[in-house]
């Protein structure tokens, strides 16, 4: 049986929730796409992503719930058409949460007038945003807070 999966606004309490989801969701990435120090890098340590997080510019975070429990989150930047983030936690994966996400998404920025959206997909995620109709931009990299470099994938979809 598929739990039900509610997508509602993320709150300030909800930070450490989302930063365990993100955590959980990099460090089981296959090591195939990235390097251990390099997944370790970008997990980083909770406090200094709860900072992050709270800090960033997104005006848009929503989280997805499946059994009470947080599963997944994303943000926008809605002044940039950038899809900040979309993080499903590992035992979540594979069971609509992600799509959830981006369909919640998509809709609120549809309704706040965007025409498209753009986001830096890691390369294990590039094939889930294919198949949710992002294209592929360019291949480049994304700059670590240490210095060292990640292989990232530039895409859009027009809404």
């Amino acid at each position: 049986m598929t739990k039900t999966i509610r997508i509602r606004a993320a709150e300030t309490g909800d930070a450490p929730s989302i930063i365990a989801v993100r955590y959980d969701a990099i460090r089981t990435i296959d090591p195939q796409y990235y390097a251990p120090d390099l997944l370790e890098e970008w997990a980083g340590a909770a406090e200094r992503r709860i900072r992050i997080l709270l800090a960033s510019d997104a005006d848009i975070r929503i989280i997805a719930e499946t059994g009470g429990k947080i599963a997944g989150y994303g943000e926008l930047v809605t002044g940039k058409n950038l899809l900040g983030a979309c993080y499903v936690g590992h035992s979540s994966g594979r069971k609509g949460v992600g799509r959830a996400i981006m369909a919640e998404l998509e809709n609120i920025a549809r309704a706040k007038g965007l025409e498209y959206l753009h986001l830096e997909s890691s390369s294990n995620a590039e094939n889930f945003y294919l198949r949710c109709g992002y294209r592929v931009i360019e291949r480049g990299s994304h700059s670590m807070h240490n210095g060292k470099t990640m292989g990232c994938t530039m895409m859009r979809k027009e809404l």
